[in-house]
């Protein structure tokens, strides 16, 4: 979703909640609203010790931002093999859970929120609800997302080392 549609949502949102029906104000911006990237305390990993992988999403606007999310999934974290396979999460999806009701994160102006996956060198985040495996080490690339229902958005892909 572009900028201007991220834009439209979040006024509509704010419209359908005070009730406001006069056509919002489209704020013009250079670059991506909500800019997505990685950290990691080492891009090398070992097989079975616990290390974070951070995703944080920064707003690039000067007044608040929402974004709605129609699953329990509000950030994702992918790791794909050297091939381009995706191991994490298995089967190349999370088990999100469709809501009833959806759920919201509100980037105050400027502001991040930060979300944290521990990955152990196996095929799936800590704490898994599926059995899991180890991966076999070799360089490996971590990416995320945001998919909302008003926005989406990606951090690029990292290269990273899974070691024994």
């Amino acid at each position: 979703m572009t900028r201007r549609a991220l834009a439209v949502a979040v006024a509509g949102l704010a419209a359908l909640a005070f009730g406001c029906t006069q056509d919002p104000v489209i704020p013009k911006t250079g670059e991506e609203p909500i800019v997505l990237t990685l950290a990691f305390s080492t891009t090398t990993f070992k097989i079975g010790k616990a290390d974070t992988i951070s995703v944080i999403a920064t707003s690039t606007l000067t007044d608040s931002a929402v974004v709605a999310y129609g699953t329990s999934c509000r950030f994702n974290v992918t790791i794909r093999n050297s091939a381009g396979t995706t191991v994490v999460p298995p089967n190349g999806q999370r088990n999100c859970i469709n809501l009833q009701q959806f759920q919201t994160d509100t980037f105050p102006p400027k502001g991040q929120i930060v979300r944290k996956f521990v990955w152990t060198g196996l095929t799936d985040f800590v704490p898994s609800s599926v059995s899991t495996t180890a991966l076999p080490p070799g360089a490996y690339q971590i990416s995320a997302t945001i998919l909302a229902l008003n926005y989406s958005t990606f951090a690029p892909p990292v290269k990273v080392d899974l070691v024994q």
